[in-house]
């Protein structure tokens, strides 16, 4: 069964020592940071959709609102074997001259969002389908009945990555006071440190399990890069 975002909620702050929230307010610090956690949660969701060719989208359109990661895209659709185009930058001139290619590249004239192109004169009314990664749904409440999207598999990945948050902020709080002891202080970096090499060794496990066919080549994870 999926879990509430109200649960994760509470577990956060159990696994934290801090199930009163005395120490980090449930509503205006560990909701938050749930929420980032899941926006940049490393794994994004299988999504597959139907874009219906139209008016002046013969060579390029829109991605979805939640596009993060583009899987295949067939076109035309209904071939037995299924056609698949091959991704090429649209800048190469030889990109123009097949009807194989396409390119995904940002919306640089809106300045939000990602733009898919096409090689091929795409015929109106017909459809492209498109299997992408998404982000995860974002739009939580503090409910039992409000569901994360995120797999129940990788439910300890977000609880990890709030940590690590929560712990570097203690850190910096604790060094801004001249009258915390050395030891405090490097106790915290101790366990900053072992938190963030817990998480990072989770995504790492959890790479390796997820099967390749259904993400695109992952890239390497430097294991000095912050968490967020």
């Amino acid at each position: 069964m999926p879990v509430s975002f109200a649960a994760l909620l509470s577990d956060v702050l159990t696994a934290l020592g801090d199930g009163q929230a005395q120490t980090w307010s449930r509503v205006n610090t560990i909701w938050p940071w749930c929420i980032e956690a899941m926006r940049t949660f490393p794994f994004g969701r299988p999504m597959r959709t139907e874009h219906v060719v139209g008016t002046g989208e013969q060579h390029k359109f829109d991605l979805p609102d939640d596009f993060r990661e583009l899987i295949s895209v067939e076109y035309p659709v209904g071939k037995i074997p299924p056609k698949y185009l091959i991704r090429k930058s649209h800048f190469d001139p030889e990109f123009w001259n097949s009807d194989q290619y396409y390119d995904v590249d940002h919306n640089y004239e809106d300045g939000t969002g990602w733009i898919i192109y096409f090689s091929v004169l795409l015929d109106e009314t017909l459809s492209v389908y498109i299997e992408y990664l998404a982000t995860h749904d974002l739009d939580m409440i503090d409910d039992d009945d409000c569901y994360i999207t995120v797999p129940d598999q990788y439910y300890g990945i977000l609880i990890a990555q709030v940590m690590c948050r929560a712990y570097r902020e203690r850190l910096s709080y604790f060094m801004q006071d001249p009258t915390v002891h050395t030891s405090i202080i490097q106790q915290l970096t101790d366990m900053v440190r072992k938190a963030e090499d817990r998480y990072y060794k989770m995504v790492e496990d959890a790479w390796e399990k997820l099967s390749p066919s259904r993400v695109s080549p992952r890239q390497a994870m430097d294991s000095h890069d912050r968490v967020y």
